[in-house]
C-alpha cells in the first residue's frame, strides 16, 4: 500500500497536469474563435469595400437630364394621325372657299432622336375636302403626302426622356382620287401633283409624340375653278398624335 506522504505527491501532480491540460485547451479554443472572428470581420470589411465600390459606379453615372434609361439610337420609326383643317385660297378671289376638317395619318422615319439635328421622312394619306362659301355641294380630294423635312431637337436624348422638336421642309403632294357629293370621279378636275412647304412643332414623351403643323400649298390645284376663280392653291393646318415604335 501506497504511503499517505507519496499519494498526496500523485494527487498534487495529477491536479497540477489537468489544470495545465485544461489551460492549453481553452487557449487552444480561443485560438480558434479569435481566428473565426477575425476572418468573419475581414469577410464582412471586403463586401463592405465591395459594395461600396458598386455604390460609387452607379453614382458616377447620373441619369440623363429629363428622363433616365439608355440614349436614344438607330432609325426611328413611327406613326401619326389626325384631324387635317384644309383651306383654298384664289389670287383673284379672296375668301371664297370655306375650311373643312378631313384627317391625315401614316408612317413617319429617321428624325434622330438622339442627336440635335436630324432629317425625317414621312409618307402620309390625307383627305382634303373644298367647298366654295355660298354655294351648295363640294369635293373632296385624297393625297399620297410625302414630306421630307430637318428635324431640331431640343431636350433629353434619352429614350425615357422629353424632347421638344422643329420640323421644316418641302411637302409632296400626289394626287390619287377625288370625288363630289355624288360619289361621282372628279379626278380629272385637278392637277396630279401639288408641292408646299411645311413647318411645324412637337413635344414627344418617351414613345409619344404631339404636333402642330402648317402646310402652305404653292402650286394650282384646280384645273377648273370657275370662270372668275383662278389660280387656287391649298392650305391646311393639322393636329397629329403619334407613337415611337423603337
Amino acid at each position: 500500500m501506497m504511503p499517505r506522504q507519496s499519494r498526496r505527491v500523485l494527487f498534487t501532480a495529477i491536479l497540477t497536469v489537468s489544470a495545465l491540460v485544461g489551460a492549453a485547451v481553452s487557449a487552444r479554443a480561443d485560438d480558434t474563435v479569435g481566428s473565426f472572428q477575425q476572418s468573419a470581420a475581414k469577410a464582412i470589411a471586403d463586401d463592405r469595400a465591395g459594395t461600396a465600390f458598386l455604390t460609387a459606379g452607379l453614382v458616377q453615372q447620373p441619369p440623363p437630364p429629363g428622363g433616365s434609361g439608355p440614349r436614344a439610337s438607330g432609325f426611328g420609326v413611327g406613326f401619326k394621325i389626325g384631324p387635317l383643317f384644309t383651306s383654298y385660297s384664289a389670287a383673284s378671289c379672296d375668301g371664297c372657299f370655306n375650311t373643312n376638317t378631313g384627317w391625315e395619318g401614316g408612317i413617319w422615319f429617321g428624325g434622330n432622336r438622339g442627336g440635335t439635328l436630324g432629317v425625317m421622312g414621312e409618307v402620309l394619306y390625307a383627305r382634303k375636302k373644298q367647298s366654295q362659301a355660298g354655294l351648295t355641294g363640294s369635293s373632296t380630294a385624297s393625297y399620297l403626302e410625302i414630306p421630307v423635312l430637318l428635324r431640331i431637337n431640343i431636350g433629353s436624348p434619352s429614350r425615357n426622356g422629353i424632347i421638344v422638336y422643329g420640323l421644316a421642309g418641302p411637302v409632296f403632294d400626289v394626287n390619287i382620287s377625288a370625288k363630289d357629293d355624288a360619289d361621282n370621279d372628279i379626278k380629272d378636275r385637278y392637277e396630279s401633283l401639288d408641292l408646299g412647304i411645311l413647318g411645324g412643332v412637337g413635344i414627344e414623351i418617351t414613345r409619344f409624340l404631339v404636333e402642330g403643323r402648317f402646310n402652305k400649298g404653292l402650286r394650282n390645284v384646280l384645273k377648273d375653278g370657275g370662270a372668275n376663280i383662278t389660280d387656287i392653291k391649298t392650305q391646311s393646318f393639322a393636329v397629329l398624335f403619334g407613337v415611337r415604335f423603337n
